[in-house]
């Protein structure tokens, strides 16, 4: 090892940031399975208010509304991670390593730059809507804005652990 380039604290970085992204996506999945169970819960008590009482309750599509916002949100980081999202790897599949790398790296520097701007504008939002109520819930909608950003550092987290593996490992295959 030599001094100028030293090794070992960037895989430290690496794998810590790797437990980072690992613990805040299983954070999230276990979210996302609460947001859904407490919709289904709610889409049932009004159903069941509706036609077993006649007596339709005002508030269930809001909350299931703004529980799906925040489902998926909690879900964009998951997906991200995993790789799940709508990737076309027709050119790519065509092109050297290198070239790849490179494309790989300049998406992952948009994608940063798009994060970050949903963050910081995300909350700004939130905070300018703090004084504005739902509709029919006691509720800010700040309650709901503050998805986006929370959803944003995330997503920013996987893109830059994202960005160290494709720095890191030049030779292996590199998902954009």
């Amino acid at each position: 090892m030599n001094a100028i380039t030293p090794t070992r604290p960037k895989q430290g970085v690496a794998a810590a940031l790797k437990r980072l992204t690992a613990s805040a996506d299983w954070i999230a999945c276990k979210v996302c399975i609460a947001l859904f169970m407490f919709i289904l819960v709610t889409m049932v008590l009004q159903i069941f208010f509706r036609y077993i009482f006649n007596a339709p309750l005002t508030w269930t599509e809001e909350l299931a509304r703004y529980l799906y916002i925040w489902a998926c949100w909690c879900g964009a980081p998951v997906a991200m991670r995993r790789g799940n999202h709508v990737v076309i790897t027709v050119l790519a599949e065509r092109l050297p390593r290198r070239v790849i790398q490179v494309i790989a790296l300049a998406t992952q520097a948009i994608a940063l730059f798009f994060l970050l701007q949903l963050a910081f504008q995300g909350t700004i939002l939130t905070i300018r809507s703090h004084t504005v109520e739902a509709i029919t819930l006691p509720i800010p909608w700040s309650m709901i804005y503050v998805a986006a950003p929370i959803s944003a550092v995330l997503m920013i987290l996987v893109t830059t652990e994202a960005v160290s593996r494709t720095l890191a490992r030049p030779e292996k295959e590199i998902r954009p």
